[in-house]
């Protein structure tokens, strides 16, 4: 969730960018998809999935395909599918560039994500392996 700069500022920011809407089930998009844009859920609860295995649950506030805007021209790394209805703000890469220079806040909000995600996963691969 979006929690240092508030997330009314960065919808506000983003009134005229793509809403896209997704029932349940629905996939945003797959693992190994071509990748464009990252997206802030406005409503909804999204799941994060690296083959079968889920890696994260994004609700309301939070930030998914963030990779995207930070590795241009790499593909995605996980499936994101609609746990419930869901609608997400797109970010694409020149909204973001605006977004960091309107709000500098926000740029410190995605590498936190990015951070916080990446130590998860530390953590997952340093308890997989104790069991070798």
């Amino acid at each position: 969730m979006i929690k240092d700069i508030a997330i009314e500022e960065i919808l506000a920011a983003c009134e005229d960018a793509n809403t896209i809407a997704l029932k349940p089930g629905e996939v945003l998009f797959r693992e190994g998809d071509d990748a464009n844009a990252m997206y802030i859920v406005k409503h909804g609860t999204l799941r994060i999935l690296s083959g079968s295995t889920i890696l994260e649950t994004v609700r309301d506030g939070g930030l998914i395909g963030e990779m995207a805007i930070i590795e241009e021209h790499m593909p995605r790394s996980a499936t994101a599918i609609a746990g419930t209805y869901c609608e997400l703000v797109e970010i694409d890469v020149p909204r973001f560039l605006s977004l960091v220079a309107n709000a500098p806040a926000f740029s410190i909000t995605v590498l936190r994500v990015i951070s916080r995600r990446l130590r998860v996963m530390n953590r997952r691969y340093r308890d997989s392996t104790r069991h070798l």
